[in-house]
């Protein structure tokens, strides 16, 4: 239950504001007098503050600037009997959330504490997450989940060692990411690291990718190819989704670990190679082994250290760090201030299933960044499992209506000054379908005054 703090010097609008917030189930504090309010904001968890403008002894800007010195980030709406455009400039440049005159409507005023108390979960969650990535920089594993602290925790243990790591977990849950980071914590991290997906690799030009040729092997071999196993030479060799070798190629690859050299096709003599090789795949490599379709004694020579990625439904803990980091990344990239995800978008990022894993969440989070201009991600704008159009420059056409609604609405509410009565009658709405229209959206008319046009006409 959200607690609102309500200062006014009129006991009987305070009386009877303080009755309609604790109908709407929101905890309410309240004074007649401002410096007990603040008092009362000392010492209790409060997220919204309320206070009238005009009061004896300190009036409702000297109440914003004590409550903006005490905790920047709460917001504060003015109340005001004496509504004037000076006032309102004054106000919102000095950075309260809203402004309201009196008298208002229930509707304006749930809707501006909606709005503000948004923003409010939003700005505290926002501020843990960049205070954990901040942490983390430069770690190549960012998490927040035990079973992902453990990981890491392992990686450090075997990062020191040459021996071959084999990696198992679901697909896009973050193995390449894994293997970078023991490459990085390893005496070999100045040295190359090359990841090669396996399954990616045509059959018939696996041996001459991964091994290398000579000038004339083969028709085509117009010079010589060093091979990708030779490029990682001294660094890290990462061969994900190894279940996919052809078996002539396993049988060459065996030869590397057991003896450290190879033969370039075409070759005469044997390269020696010192390298680290970590291996992964999704698929269940014990089942592969039985069926014949990948050597037993390759596999013992590259699961001396096993290690599972978890899924990310097993590390939910880690979403909306995750998140948080990809969107910083694409607003720098799309050089837009976007802030981060508004309480619907998180509660959306948090219930979905993510059968794609880190993949999948990175891509929905590309996408809500492409749909958001600036402020905070709403919660249509991630799009729903399988729809965020993978490579399509076309999103899906219920994502692309609520990004217009959205923008239908930021533009209205500026053109018409927040008035909501202007604004629906352009369009063509009662005034009720446009408040739940903008509670849907997370937009309040106040944050859309022309400020600086009043301030001419003042």
């Amino acid at each position: 239950m959200p607690t609102i703090l309500i200062m006014d010097d009129d006991p009987d609008f305070l009386r009877l504001l303080g009755l309609w917030l604790e109908s709407e189930d929101y905890r309410v504090l309240s004074s007649h007098d401002p410096q007990q309010g603040l008092d009362l904001l000392d010492q209790e968890s409060v997220e919204l503050v309320i206070t009238d403008l005009r009061m004896p002894v300190m009036d409702g800007m000297a109440v914003l600037q004590a409550v903006q010195t005490r905790d920047p980030d709460l917001p504060v709406i003015l109340l005001t009997a004496h509504g004037s455009i000076p006032n309102a400039v004054e106000a919102m440049r000095a950075q309260a959330f809203g402004y309201l005159s009196k008298p208002f409507s229930n509707e304006e005023l749930q809707t501006l504490c909606t709005a503000a108390l948004a923003q409010r979960h939003a700005s505290r969650e926002l501020g843990k997450l960049r205070a954990e990535l901040r942490a983390q920089t430069g770690q190549s594993i960012l998490h927040r989940s035990p079973v992902m602290a453990s990981l890491v925790d392992e990686i450090s243990r075997i990062a020191a060692s040459s021996a071959s790591v084999f990696l198992s977990g679901e697909s896009g849950s973050g193995k390449e990411r894994v293997a970078r980071a023991i490459h990085e914590a390893s005496a070999r991290h100045n040295q190359p690291f090359v990841a090669v997906n396996c399954g990616a690799i045509p059959s018939e030009l696996a041996e001459s990718e991964l091994f290398g040729h000579v000038k004339g092997a083969f028709t085509g071999a117009t010079q010589d190819h060093v091979g990708l196993i030779r490029s990682a030479d001294r660094g890290t060799l990462f061969l994900d989704e190894i279940g996919d070798l052809p078996l002539a190629v396993q049988v060459k690859l065996l030869r590397v670990l057991q003896e450290g050299t190879l033969r370039p096709i075409g070759g005469k003599t044997e390269i020696s190679v010192d390298l680290r090789i970590i291996s992964a795949t999704h698929q269940d490599i014990h089942a592969l082994t039985a069926s014949g379709a990948f050597r037993e004694d390759l596999y013992y020579r590259l699961h001396v250290i096993p290690l599972r990625v978890p899924s990310l439904s097993e590390r939910p803990e880690d979403i909306l760090l995750l998140a948080q980091h990809f969107l910083d990344r694409e607003s720098q990239r799309l050089d837009r201030n976007i802030l981060g995800f508004s309480p619907e978008a998180m509660d959306k990022l948090m219930q979905r299933p993510w059968p794609g894993n880190v993949r999948e969440l990175e891509n929905a989070v590309s996408f809500a960044a492409a749909v958001t201009e600036k402020g905070w991600v709403a919660g249509e704008a991630i799009p729903d499992a399988g729809r965020q159009g993978g490579s399509s420059a076309f999103p899906p056409l219920q994502d692309a209506k609520t990004a217009f609604e959205r923008v239908y609405l930021e533009n209205l509410l500026r053109a018409t000054d927040g008035n909501i009565s202007r604004a629906a009658r352009i369009a063509g709405r009662h005034r009720t379908d446009l408040y739940k229209l903008m509670r849907k959206h997370g937009l309040a008319p106040q944050l859309f005054k022309n400020l600086e046009e009043r301030d001419d006409l003042s």
